[in-house]
């Protein structure tokens, strides 16, 4: 079954091959937004493909997400996955065992100082504080890209150097620098079940751009969810009703795929 023709120039992915390591954004890609990061909602049956796929693939299947560790446990259902939370500054092996880069010594104090008010001066920013991030979304008032943009800038030079700033679809966020989901996947390949496999990564946004060159200079497969272009990815799927129904193909094959 295909699933998407040909995307912005780039072809459908092929059959996941049961060999795979497939990485997964969660925002956009597994799951359709919704204008505050809380109200998104899990589509029926998404749990049950993860899982089947997770068996699949002997589980080698982790979920790559700019959210905590604990916000994608609570959306996916699935504790029991490998999986990396804000951008790749935490990791959780298959083992279960969670690696979290040190926050900077400065922490977030003094930008949540600077910040205070700045929503309230524009309705429809949501700010999100991820304790050792802190992301502007502005989905539902897009006019305020600009002052977004502006004052993220001004949190980044009140937090130094410790900090990167990392845009994405209608959000900026300031997050710890020296880690993304590129170092992310690589640190997971090099861990049983994932080791020696295909990486596969599956994303939707700007943030997941530095895991698709990642896998691509390993000879994996970059699969880039909706129509932002251009892309180091080098497949395309039309969103994520379209990646769900791929991964629920995936999940069903009797036996080992072809790719």
């Amino acid at each position: 079954m295909t699933h998407e023709t040909r995307s912005g120039g780039l072809p459908p992915p092929p059959a996941l091959a049961a060999d795979a390591a497939l990485f997964l954004d969660l925002d956009g890609t597994l799951l359709d937004f919704a204008l505050r990061p809380q109200d998104v909602v899990v589509a029926a049956g998404l749990r049950e493909a993860l899982q089947r796929l997770h068996v699949r693939l002997g589980g080698a299947l982790a979920l790559v997400s700019g959210r905590p560790l604990a916000d994608i446990d609570r959306l996916s259902g699935l504790p029991q996955l490998a999986a990396a939370g804000l951008h790749g500054a935490q990791v959780r092996t298959p083992a279960g065992v969670v690696e979290q880069a040190p926050p900077p010594a400065a922490g977030l104090d003094p930008v949540r100082a600077h910040l205070r008010g700045f929503a309230e001066r524009w309705p429809g920013v949501l700010v999100e504080d991820k304790h050792d991030a802190l992301a502007l979304h502005y989905r539902a008032a897009p006019h305020a890209q600009a002052a977004v943009e502006a004052i993220a800038a001004d949190l980044l030079r009140i937090a130094g150097s410790g900090f990167a700033l990392q845009h994405g679809n209608r959000v900026v966020e300031l997050r710890p620098a020296g880690s993304d989901k590129g170092t992310a996947v690589v640190r997971l390949l090099g861990e049983p079940p994932f080791a020696g496999r295909l990486p596969w990564m599956i994303g939707d946004d700007l943030t997941d751009e530095h895991a698709f060159r990642r896998v691509n200079a390993l000879g994996g497969r970059s699969v880039i969810v909706g129509p932002r272009r251009p892309s180091a990815a080098r497949h395309a799927l039309a969103g994520p009703d379209a990646v769900r129904a791929w991964l629920a193909e995936a999940a069903s094959a009797p036996g080992p795929a072809t790719g």
